[in-house]
């Protein structure tokens, strides 16, 4: 019997194919949305891991704007004194203080023109934070020796990806307008942030852009026993007297990291709530279908009661066939999503920032949970509809027109 109501189904979403397959689509979209969120959820968080490390252990880092959004800050163009970081360093605890910039400035090197993001430092302070907090390795030349000497250091993408002929240690590379030397190369991190920039010092920053005296945001490094939290309350509290920028974060690893994961949460709490209208929408599709199925088909239910079907072989009929409908879109949803996943990290990878998705990592009795779950959607959206087919009288359903 059930052989045969399968039979039954599939012959009718054959005989009407546009709309069976536009109510699928409802159902493919949410179910994507999901699979994507389950696929790509583990290496989205790696990534952040990865990028948080560039932080060190016993790094503060001090930027404009609210802890809430400190990027925001950023955005609106807000910078410190130097004077005011430079104040910093008598904190107990406090080991260096880094004054940092960075913008979008043009460079040249060869007649090839790019537009690069730049990163601006003293260079004796940063080789110490880059070697024992950030693991910045080099992987040709040299540190530049001091902030006079007109050196650059580019990222590994930046030397071996941006120009189609790869400059080397001790190149000339003009940066607007100015030649510049190119002192050292670093070793590939696998963030894009980092692989694509270049960095100069803070001195040639300032004199290419007019920026003297101040800094967009401070990297700030402790001695070995400091306790953390506690200097970054002191540096919270010297910061609070300056009346530059009025709203500061002073993240630690801790904060940095716990901020990072309330965004993820957010946004995928966001997605989720996308993918969930997309399954109501994609359900009460079924239950449209459904019910014009029905009415396409009240002759038929007519002829089956006639010939000895009974309401519970009517109402199986519909279920079977709503249920069907939900099953097919969550297969072609998990498909898709996958796919969609495995591209994402492709790109990612292009753009630096690998081990963004990997089949390993796929939750695969997630995706048969997902594919009860669509199958049950069908079958409860397409419950009205079926008891409205098997409650219908044989004599009226073969006199109906």
């Amino acid at each position: 019997m059930l052989r045969r109501f399968l039979g039954l189904t599939l012959k009718g979403l054959r005989y009407r194919p546009v709309r069976s397959w536009l109510t699928i689509l409802g159902v493919i979209i949410g179910i994507m949305l999901v699979v994507i969120i389950l696929a790509l959820g583990d290496g989205i968080k790696n990534a952040v891991a990865k990028t948080l490390q560039m932080f060190g252990s016993d790094l503060v880092i001090v930027m404009p704007g609210k802890e809430t959004n400190p990027f925001l800050g950023f955005i609106g163009g807000q910078k410190f004194k130097e004077k005011d970081l430079a104040a910093l360093s008598e904190i107990p605890g406090v080991r260096l203080v880094v004054p940092m910039e960075v913008a979008v400035l043009n460079v040249e090197f060869q007649g090839e023109k790019k537009a690069v993001m730049f990163h601006s430092q003293p260079w004796r302070e940063y080789k110490i934070i880059a070697e024992e907090s950030q693991a910045l390795k080099l992987l040709q030349g040299r540190w530049p020796e001091n902030d006079e000497a007109r050196e650059i250091m580019l990222g590994y993408r930046a030397a071996f990806k941006l120009f189609k002929t790869a400059p080397n240690v001790g190149d000339d590379i003009i940066v607007k307008g100015r030649r510049f030397k190119v002192a050292g190369i670093f070793a590939e991190v696998g963030l894009q942030e980092e692989d694509n920039q270049m960095w100069m010092s803070h001195k040639d920053f300032q004199a290419l852009t007019s920026r003297r005296g101040f800094a967009s945001s401070a990297a700030i490094k402790l001695e070995k026993d400091a306790n953390i939290d506690l200097v970054a309350k002191q540096i919270k509290f010297q910061l609070s007297k300056q009346d530059t920028v009025r709203d500061f974060s002073v993240l630690t690893p801790e904060k940095a990291n716990r901020l990072v994961g309330n965004v993820l949460s957010v946004i995928q709490i966001v997605l989720i709530v996308i993918a969930l209208i997309s399954l109501v929408v994609g359900a009460v599709g079924i239950m449209n279908t459904m019910y014009t199925s029905v009415l396409e088909r009240v002759k038929q239910i007519g002829i089956m009661k006639a010939v000895g079907a009974s309401r519970e072989d009517i109402l199986s009929l519909f279920l079977i066939e709503s249920g069907m409908i939900g099953l097919v879109g969550g297969i072609l949803g998990v498909i898709l999503g996958i796919a969609a996943a495995f591209a994402a990290g492709i790109i990612a990878s292009r753009f630096g920032v690998r081990g963004l998705f990997s089949f390993a990592s796929l939750d695969f009795l997630g995706f048969f949970v997902i594919l009860i779950i669509t199958f049950m959607t069908g079958v409860l959206s397409g419950i009205l509809p079926a008891r409205q087919a098997a409650s219908m009288e044989p004599a009226e359903a073969l006199r109906y027109e």
